[in-house]
């Protein structure tokens, strides 16, 4: 191959016959980074699951937390992940440690709809097709948590697109899709 048939394979020829360069193919780009709203979202879920308030949560509030963010972790996975992270070795995770932990899982590939529809199930076990007040409620007081009826309507606000005082699986994707949460 000649320098020059080197050169004209990153060209083509224009209508005039002119040589112009290839246009590039824009590769989409990973990101790296969790958006303030992601970041919102991961200290809600992580205050919910901390049942005894006290800023740090442990291996059965961290899978519980995981499994409600869409991602199902076995206890081993779960064990290792705590390793992973737990820099000050308290067997115990902080929010600063669940933010790294959360964007590596967040920011890797995977099956968007699978791990989407596994969140919802999560609120939705009875398969009702939504996720409401008293289910919001019921997943709380299962954790062991007291959350204000205030916030808990400030949630299903916050994703309700029909204003039906419930969240469809159809909005909840919407949301998760939107923050990129999963």
């Amino acid at each position: 191959m000649t320098d020059n048939q080197s050169v004209k394979s990153h060209q083509e020829d224009d209508q005039n016959g002119k040589v112009v360069p290839k246009p590039k193919i824009k590769q989409k780009k990973k990101r790296t980074k969790l958006t303030q709203e992601q970041i919102d979202v991961l200290k809600q879920a992580f205050d919910l699951f901390d049942t005894d308030g006290s800023g740090a949560i442990d291996e059965k509030e961290l899978k519980d937390a995981m499994k409600a963010l869409g991602f199902e972790s076995k206890k081993e996975e779960v064990k290792a992940l705590i390793e992973q992270v737990d820099k000050d070795g308290s067997g115990m995770i902080e929010f600063e440690e669940f933010l790294v932990m959360m964007k590596k899982k967040m920011l890797e590939d995977k099956n968007v709809e699978e791990e989407i529809e596994k969140a919802f199930n999560f609120f939705d076990d009875n398969n009702e097709g939504f996720i409401d007040l008293d289910k919001l409620k019921k997943v709380a007081a299962d954790l062991g948590e007291e959350v204000d009826d205030k916030i808990l309507k400030e949630m299903i606000f916050a994703a309700d697109l029909d204003d039906d005082q419930r969240v469809s699986k159809d909005e909840f994707m919407r949301v998760m899709r939107k923050m990129k949460l999963i």
